[in-house]
């Protein structure tokens, strides 16, 4: 066998095996700014319903909010929690692909769980929240931070994790004194995304 040939199948192998790869898990919806998916095939072909747990706040981090914002904020973190588990619950059901519950329901066979934490809320920085509006970058506007991951709920695998900043407008138009106001908007959208998220899983 000649040089040249031995170079050509090793290139072949490499390329097969690279596809191989490739084809080992799902492709990114690419709704977030972060997705790691490990699922290998689609998820309607197994899961027929979904558990979506509340949001830890627990350790999430409060920056550029003021003292009186902040006792909102307090006051008002197990709402925001609620319009982000509501949102993904109803969008998930009218998208029609899976049966979605929100809590901690007994779970059966072929169940999904989404469970995740919010790790930051974010106030926003002066100059580029009230006067950039939504030309100001995600970091410097009023935004929540989140972090997710769908799971089986019969063996605990983890299927797909994600990371995202949620920010908009809200900040701007709500005023300084509203910016829970602003929280629970973002909330709402991001619970739209999660279950647009799922629903090109499945």
């Amino acid at each position: 066998m000649n040089r040249f040939l031995v170079l050509f199948m090793v290139a072949v192998s490499l390329m097969a095996g690279s596809l191989v790869y490739a084809a080992d898990t799902l492709p990114k919806p690419g709704k977030f700014d972060e997705e790691e998916i490990f699922a290998v095939e689609r998820l309607g072909s197994k899961y027929k319903s979904i558990i979506v747990q509340d949001y830890s706040t627990e350790k999430a981090e409060i920056s550029n909010i003021d003292e009186d914002e902040k006792e909102l904020l307090i006051k008002s973190k197990k709402n925001i929690v609620k319009a982000l588990t509501a949102s993904t619950v109803s969008n998930l059901n009218k998208g029609g692909k899976i049966k979605a519950v929100a809590g901690t329901a007994k779970h059966r066979g072929n169940t999904l769980i989404l469970r995740g934490k919010i790790t930051k809320f974010n106030g926003g920085v002066g100059a580029a929240k009230w006067f950039l509006g939504h030309f100001a970058p995600k970091s410097a506007k009023t935004n929540i931070s989140i972090e997710a991951e769908l799971i089986d709920a019969s063996t605990n695998e983890v299927l797909a994790k994600i990371k995202d900043i949620r920010s908009g407008g809200e900040g701007v138009s709500l005023g300084s004194g509203n910016m829970t106001s602003a929280f629970t908007v973002q909330a709402n959208d991001e619970g739209e995304e999660l279950a647009n998220f799922i629903n090109e899983l499945m």
